[in-house]
């Protein structure tokens, strides 16, 4: 028999959830790390080439990981942790998203008022805004900023996960891990099934 304590998250959404988390690393890594190389280096550039690439897939992948979580919800957290703590984390998970797609269209919009090409695997990347210098500075700070805001977030956003999993003991982090009853299999249960047919 399966508990709710024992479902996990679909397994298309669990894939998503950490590519997209390794992506995010990958992201922020490259454009830390190119501060090891001089300006103007064919390695610095490189890594904020890859950088740029990092981000756009983290944006594209975004509007898929939303419908596969439409399409299954998450199982419930066993036991339940209280109103106050689901809603903070939601509200964490709310920026997070939000971050996701702000970032990127800040970037894409910092460099083409810069005056540079975004290059894709060899598709130029349509201009969509004119050059303005002194504006694309501003939006690089802001950019640089929220990063650095949703860095802060996806330390706070484990931390709670591990806190979840080690002090209140219940299932909210390993709903995400590999292993046990994927929610779509549950669903198609010998015991659903049969409900089912009777309907």
């Amino acid at each position: 028999m399966t508990t709710s304590g024992n479902l996990k998250a679909s397994l298309p959404l669990r894939s998503l959830h950490w590519l997209m988390a390794l992506i995010l690393i990958a992201a922020w890594a490259l454009i830390y790390a190119k501060g090891i190389f001089e300006k103007g280096s064919d390695e610095r550039e490189f890594l904020k080439h890859m950088h740029v690439l990092a981000g756009l897939a983290v944006f594209t992948l975004l509007p898929l990981r939303m419908i596969v979580r439409w399409l299954s919800p998450l199982p419930e957290i066993v036991p339940f942790p209280g109103r106050r703590k689901v809603l903070f984390t939601k509200t964490i998970h709310c920026i997070l998203y939000l971050c996701m797609i702000l970032l990127p269209i800040l970037g894409v919009f910092f460099m083409q008022m810069g005056g540079k090409t975004i290059d894709v695997f060899g598709f130029k990347l349509p201009t969509i805004i004119q050059i303005d210098k002194e504006l694309s500075h501003s939006i690089k700070n802001i950019h640089e900023n929220l990063g650095l805001i949703m860095l802060y977030l996806a330390v706070i956003h484990a931390g709670i996960a591990l806190w979840h999993h080690f002090l209140l003991h219940d299932n909210a982090l390993k709903l995400m891990l590999p292993g046990g009853t994927d929610t779509t299999a549950a669903n198609i249960s010998p015991n659903n099934a049969s409900a089912r047919n009777r309907q």
